[in-house]
């Protein structure tokens, strides 16, 4: 795996309803920008523009750039739409807009801007990834505006509710973000000692970090490490740190178990039932969660009815599993989304790349 960039190639724009600069990759247009992440001008025929749309929504603290070794091998077949949430990245940082239902808003407004784009009557697809934080905001975007115009979506280890609650325990919930007084120290912590936070987050993230195996010391050498370590933190340092901390109380507090049954599981009927297909993706080696929390989706989504949602725990890569090893994880996204020159979602390589439910 190549290292990690923390130069932002040259990016799109657009201003959000109250007045915030978003900034995001778009793959479809001719930036001149580094081909490293699949943003150069070879994709700008007419051919990338009619190319289904792909939307990647990173987690907290990350940015555009966590998705670099994933965008070039989605670009073949999507025209990628990256964007840097508000308060991360190169997009702007405001005091206000710390909440989820916020981010879901500003994806809203991104779709519709890009959905403008559009010759009529030539509209295309719609498919997302969303990685921890990233789900909440996907969740919260169906909750107010439906799961259009998404076809396919891909939930990457998050949990439907990160506290501790009496029918939500340990074998769910965060393994550490889960109480009123987790927050305030980790709030505490970025106040003070932003780095000392962030530092304590990547090692949640990364498996070789989180749970490591004897293996992973001939895979993963000190200079791996170390770039990893520079690269994720100096995307976490970009952010407002006390924004941060409350952005993460109001992601914490979240239940999202009933709104996931009503919009993408069977709803009220069959009037109201989503027809997106569902991927959930958790990690037998995550920090974060145990499997058993963001898989605990796919039961949500179901509805005891078909198998419209399909979950899987692998053991290759962390919360962070799109980073440590892309090359797995963007097979296993272009099985599920309907591309990638004949992967078979049920075939032998795709089925040997974890436990499946």
């Amino acid at each position: 795996m190549p290292p990690p960039t923390s130069t932002p190639p040259k990016m799109q724009s657009f201003k959000t309803n109250d007045g915030v600069t978003l900034r995001y990759i778009d793959t479809g247009i001719d930036t001149g920008a580094d081909a490293s992440i699949g943003v150069d001008g070879d994709d700008t025929s007419i051919s990338s523009r009619e190319k289904p749309w792909l939307v990647m929504i990173h987690g907290f603290t990350g940015s555009s750039l966590v998705w670099q070794h994933n965008i070039p091998a989605f670009t073949p077949y999507y025209r990628v739409i990256a964007p840097d949430l508000r308060g991360h990245g190169e997009s702007d940082k405001p005091e206000h807009g710390f909440q989820v239902s916020r981010l879901a808003m500003d994806l809203r407004e991104l779709v519709c801007h890009l959905q403008n784009t559009e010759e009529k009557g030539k509209e295309r697809e719609w498919k997302a990834i969303g990685g921890s934080l990233g789900c909440s905001i996907l969740w919260c975007y169906a909750s107010l505006f439906t799961t259009t115009p998404f076809t396919h979506t891909i939930f990457i280890d998050q949990s439907p509710l990160q506290n501790l609650l009496p029918d939500w325990g340990l074998t769910h919930c965060n393994r550490g973000m889960n109480s009123p007084s987790s927050l305030l120290s980790l709030q505490t912590t970025l106040a003070t000692s932003p780095a000392t936070a962030h530092l304590g987050t990547i090692s949640a993230c990364l498996s070789y970090l989180a749970f490591p195996l004897p293996s992973d010391e001939e895979k993963v050498g000190q200079e791996r490490r170390r770039e990893d370590e520079e690269f994720f933190l100096g995307q976490a340092l970009k952010g407002n740190q006390v924004w941060l901390g409350r952005l993460m109380g109001d992601h914490t507090a979240l239940d999202w178990r009933g709104s996931i049954a009503a919009t993408f599981g069977p709803g009220l009927g069959p009037s109201t039932r989503s027809q997106t297909k569902v991927l959930v993706i958790a990690s037998e080696r995550s920090g974060c969660f145990p499997a058993a929390g963001p898989l605990f989706v796919v039961g949500l989504v179901r509805g005891g009815r078909g198998e419209r949602a399909r979950g899987v725990s692998v053991s290759w890569g962390g919360h962070w599993c799109y980073w440590e090893d892309p090359g797995r994880f963007n097979r296993l996204c272009l099985a599920f989304l309907g591309d990638g020159e004949g992967l078979d979602m049920d075939g032998e390589e795709i089925r040997g790349l974890g436990r499946w439910v």
